[in-house]
């Protein structure tokens, strides 16, 4: 009995998620862009690239991606289109899930063990308390909730990692073009890994990468039978 009046209600809950989360995401890019910048003093510092602009950061790029689906997310309860569906599910489990977990335990974790090789005091200035929150955190519980409200195909596994494998593959490639170009690194604390230890580092981000597919993957099957 309780299922079915979850059931009922999941379209509403479903609705009221996207437009929530869209219009947060999206308030959050702007801001971003628009407003928050570091000061040319960090250029000549050489604490930050100068090129790229926000684009080279994964919390900012993994923002566009979070609000593209939730806006997508909003035209399928809409439309209710299969082509809608599919596309849908598939950029839940390849990218939504596993962007949101490696962007906010990378960046919380390495703010534990040393704020200062990733988020410096000083950017408190210029990036509000509200915004870091919302790119580091509340990616998270969207997803989280994004799971628990609706039921999910996940694609062939080997279809699903080859997607995710395509997106942090070609962002290791992007970091070290700016890197190579500039000489400077998008984040500062992997100027004091030595090569071997930077490349295991590389590694075991994209292996939890993988590692948080998997676990959407079981939460949407616990949650929803394989989605039927």
């Amino acid at each position: 009995m309780e299922r079915r009046i979850w059931l009922a209600n999941a379209h509403k809950i479903r609705v009221v998620l996207h437009v929530v989360a869209s219009a947060n995401l999206g308030y959050a890019l702007y801001y971003d862009y628009m407003y928050v910048e570091l000061p040319a003093l960090a250029v000549e510092l050489r604490l930050e690239p100068p090129m790229g602009g926000k684009f080279k950061y994964l919390t900012f790029l993994t923002g566009l991606l979070q609000t593209g689906y939730y806006l997508l997310a909003l035209g399928q309860d809409l439309c209710r289109l299969r082509a809608l569906r599919q596309l849908r599910d598939y950029l839940l489990a390849s990218f939504v899930v596993p962007l949101a977990l490696t962007v906010s335990v990378t960046f919380w974790t390495l703010c534990a063990i040393n704020r200062e090789s990733i988020y410096p005091p000083f950017l408190d200035v210029v990036y509000p308390k509200w915004l870091n929150r919302t790119m580091h955190c509340y990616v998270v519980i969207y997803a989280l909730l994004e799971l628990c409200t609706t039921a999910h195909r996940y694609p062939k596994r080997g279809k699903g990692y080859a997607g995710l494998a395509a997106v942090m593959g070609c962002y290791l490639i992007w970091l070290h073009l700016v890197h190579y170009w500039t000489g400077i690194w998008i984040y500062p604390f992997l100027d004091a890994l030595v090569g071997p230890l930077r490349l295991c580092f590389f590694a075991l981000i994209v292996a939890l990468s993988f590692g948080y597919y998997r676990l959407g993957e079981h939460v949407n099957c616990v949650l929803w039978d394989n989605g039927r």
